[in-house]
């Protein structure tokens, strides 16, 4: 399973070019560790953790996207491989097998999967950290709460969303008969998950800042919550319409999958509410979605995203799986050969379901058309040669942070501040009239500018330049401009 899972999720893994946050740990883990440092005391501490991690990974294997989304694929392939474990323990080992694929085959895990982000380790530390909760239910050792409170510091100090899971966990053993007796080893055990929260939140709330584009939480978020959670890789809904756009097919996924999960959910808690799968799965799929919106309601904020609790995504998979499993069971105990055509017409529609998101995350703009970083770096690279200068406004400045071979040999007259003198994920950069007489110095001058604007075109034009060829992508238009 844990193969399958590897070859599924890592096809086309090389082909998305990198987006906004992945441009960031790029940007943050190719400079020196002191200056890595640094930066985390200005921006991004919550994700201080995952770029050390991904400091002493990038010195071994680089920085192309297979190295840097590598970490996530095996994160995705071991979540199953523990998955099909813990469904063993609580039902059997079809049961866990049929989780594991349903949990793969989510979009949201697919994105996951094959990002240059921490999400894919949350949600495999949430499987390590449940499935040490299951075996302790069975034979509780000391070592395993050990083991449980590690798994916990390692995991919140990934996402400080990720106390939630042991929110979710409490309510599990207050509610188990089994567990309820280990309250105290339970309690001992909140150390590991509560520091690194503690750390990291105090943290966060100086960079407060970087959420202030996430919008509040607002009519929009049951079908954020619904459709977007598990089964697309937008960001929310905006004026009616997902952000970033799907691509073509990604919609018609995204519904029916959304569709038959939340259908088979409800029905397996109904089949196994006296069962202690439910006591676990259900508290894990609600709990830190309701715990965040209502936060988010009652502070005013905005801390909702559908990635920021990509580590629910195995609860709805287990949920989901039950009832298929029980209609299995029967198809195998009594020889009806509709239920087994059925069941098997069922597992095959799903991943024929799945296949239109699959297909469009692996297309060269499959994150986000607006992020279309690669195509700027091969359209300097083709249009620029070493000893000409190219201009961009720092808006652009993350395709220079996400592919800066790309720009090697060429002059950067707008350059300001360096990202690491002033310890920010991007450059400083000046516009066109502050820069002129360093411009002037060049004859050919690579313009990237958003497509639909010509400010910097116009102000190019003003200094005696004149377009000679362009290239223009999804957002972005790529000049090169030669002096008169």
């Amino acid at each position: 399973m844990g193969l399958l899972a590897f070859i599924y999720s890592g096809i086309g893994l090389w082909r998305p070019s990198f987006w906004t946050d992945e441009a960031a740990t790029v940007s943050a883990v190719r400079r020196e560790f002191p200056d890595l440092q640094a930066l985390l005391g200005t921006v991004d501490a919550v994700h201080g953790a995952y770029y050390y991690l991904m400091f002493g990974w990038t010195r071994l294997f680089g920085f192309s996207e297979v190295a840097l989304r590598l970490p996530s694929l095996v994160a995705i392939s071991c979540a199953a491989v523990l998955l099909v474990e813990l469904g063993r323990k609580m039902a059997s080992t079809s049961f866990g097998i049929l989780a594991a694929t349903f949990l793969v085959v989510m979009p949201r895990t697919q994105y996951a999967g094959t990002d240059a982000r921490s999400y894919a380790l949350t949600l495999l530390g949430a499987v390590a950290a449940t499935y040490l909760l299951v075996s302790l239910r069975e034979h509780p050792r000391k070592a395993k709460w050990v083991g449980y409170a590690a798994i916990g510091f390692c995991t919140v100090s990934l996402s400080f969303y990720c106390i939630l899971l042991y929110c979710a966990h409490a309510v599990t053993v207050v509610l188990d008969a089994r567990l309820r007796g280990q309250w105290r080893s339970m309690l001992a055990s909140s150390t590991g998950w509560i520091i690194p929260a503690l750390w990291v939140g105090i943290a966060a709330s100086r960079q407060q800042f970087q959420i202030a584009w996430i919008r509040d939480v607002g009519p929009a978020f049951p079908f954020e919550f619904t459709f977007l959670q598990f089964f697309a890789d937008g960001y929310f809904v905006q004026n009616g319409q997902i952000v970033p756009t799907p691509t073509p097919g990604e919609e018609w996924s995204m519904v029916g999958l959304a569709t038959f999960m939340w259908l088979a959910v409800p029905t397996g808690i109904v089949l196994c509410r006296r069962q202690f799968l439910v006591r676990l799965a259900l508290p894990w799929l609600v709990l830190p979605a309701l715990a965040v919106i209502c936060g988010s309601l009652v502070t005013g904020g905005n801390y909702y995203l559908p990635r920021y609790l990509t580590f629910e995504l195995p609860a709805m998979a287990l949920l989901a799986a039950t009832p298929v499993a029980r209609l299995a069971t029967v198809a195998s105990e009594k020889p009806w050969r509709q239920i087994k055509v059925a069941t098997g017409a069922a597992a095959v529609a799903l991943l024929l379901i799945s296949l239109p998101s699959y297909v469009g995350q692996r297309t060269q703009f499959g994150r986000d058309r607006g992020d279309d970083f690669r195509f700027i770096a091969e359209s300097v690279d083709k249009l620029g040669s070493r000893g000409d200068c190219f201009v961009m406004s720092p808006a652009s400045d993350l395709a220079y942070q996400a592919y800066p071979d790309a720009f090697a040999g060429l002059g950067d007259p707008t350059l300001g501040i360096t990202a690491v003198q002033w310890k920010r994920i991007f450059n400083q950069r000046f516009d066109i009239q502050t820069s002129a007489e360093r411009i002037r110095q060049y004859r050919t001058v690579i313009l990237i500018e958003r497509s639909g604007e010509s400010g910097m075109a116009d102000a190019l034009e003003n200094l005696g330049y004149f377009a000679a060829e362009s290239q223009t992508g999804p957002s972005s238009t790529v000049t090169r401009f030669s002096y008169k």
